[in-house]
């Protein structure tokens, strides 16, 4: 991989952070219409919390603060979540 820290933050940015937000608003809507579950309250703040994650990552990478292999370990943990959906 050319440049493992872009390759990071293009997959965080073109895919994850849209993917996410996608996944909120329809937990947004479902609780707009009455749904209250545990189990859609709970998703809705993992994901929120996931969405916090993915940003601050971005962050470290703008600021050059993050390593060439933290970079490489979790870019490999999101390509298998990917794989794996």
């Amino acid at each position: 991989m050319k440049n493992i820290k872009v390759e990071l933050e293009s997959i965080i940015f073109n895919v994850m952070l849209p993917e996410s937000q996608v996944f909120l608003d329809e937990l947004n809507e479902e609780i707009e219409k009455g749904n209250k579950e545990e189990e859609i309250i709970e998703a809705k703040k993992d994901i929120v919390s996931f969405i916090e994650e993915l940003n601050q990552v971005l962050k470290l990478i703008e600021e050059k603060k993050l390593s060439n292999k933290d970079a490489k370990d979790m870019y490999k943990k999101i390509r298998n979540m990917l794989d794996e959906h």
